[in-house]
């Protein structure tokens, strides 16, 4: 597969500060990238770039059409997206009112709405939310509604911009479950993350400091450069700063990141 998105010499600033100067950046279509970075890295200004929010007169193609006013349309209804409160998505009396808006806004047909309503509802099993106000729900709750709602237009990429941060560990874990079914049926995932462990799920890690980036690759080769990430403010999980010191000790040949087969590896 070719590049989904293609970013090539991006130069942005913002007032007198260069947020992006000559920054290019190629996405694979059906690929699970993740981005990280601290505050003020640049992240979430990529994602307002690449989604319209923020214009530029840069190089950027996604989805084979140049990024610009004339084909922002079409690039809207090929992104789906979850900024970093999904509770900001919930507009309308009723999580089925909000369903049909994120359609309405794309100008969709009453019937091909009330299809589309229909698919998303039975494929997320959240038919019995339908009628529920949004304040009624939990936040595993929210979260797969607001996932549903960005994914009801049958978009080719999902940009998750720290959206799941706000929620607990088992609904996150249920939501990157569903999202792995959506990657292997070809979704390409941009997830924009504070929690080094949601980058487990990805086929790619990329973390950016000052608009730069500094490291580009798989998550756990990333993230054996453990004093390049500690130096940027990353925390790095518990359970790769133990493989790494494990592995340097000749005990472990490979970052495992994960508690229990760590110490079945260790056993063995």
């Amino acid at each position: 597969m070719g590049s989904i998105i293609k970013i090539d010499k991006l130069t942005f600033r913002y007032k007198d500060r260069f947020i992006f100067d000559r920054f290019s950046l190629d996405i694979e279509e059906g690929s699970w990238v993740s981005i990280c970075g601290c505050n003020g890295s640049g992240k979430s200004t990529l994602i307002k770039i690449l989604t319209g929010l923020l214009k530029t007169d840069s190089d950027i193609n996604i989805c084979g059409m140049d990024l610009n006013e004339k084909n922002l349309y079409n690039i809207r209804k090929n992104i789906g997206i979850i900024f970093d409160n999904p509770e900001n998505l919930f507009l309308c009396e009723t999580v089925e009112d909000d369903l049909v808006f994120s359609l309405e806004n794309l100008c969709y047909s009453v019937d091909e709405m009330k299809k589309r309503v229909s698919e998303i509802s039975n494929k997320f099993k959240i038919n019995y939310l339908l009628k529920k106000s949004p304040n009624e729900l939990s936040g595993g709750e929210k979260a797969k509604v607001a996932l549903a709602m960005s994914l009801i237009h049958n978009p080719k990429i999902l940009i998750l911009d720290e959206s799941l941060s706000m929620i607990d560990e088992t609904d996150r874990k249920y939501i990157l479950d569903i999202l792995s079914k959506l990657y292997k049926e070809g979704l390409t995932i941009i997830n924009v993350v504070h929690d080094l462990r949601e980058t487990y799920y990805s086929d790619r890690l990329i973390i950016i400091n000052d608009g730069s980036i500094m490291l580009d690759g798989h998550p756990l080769k990333v993230m054996e450069y453990d004093k390049i990430l500690n130096r940027l403010g990353i925390e790095i999980p518990f359970e790769i700063e133990l493989s790494i010191k494990l592995k340097l000790y000749g005990l472990i040949y490979e970052l495992i990141p994960n508690v229990e087969r760590l110490v079945d590896t260790l056993w063995q």
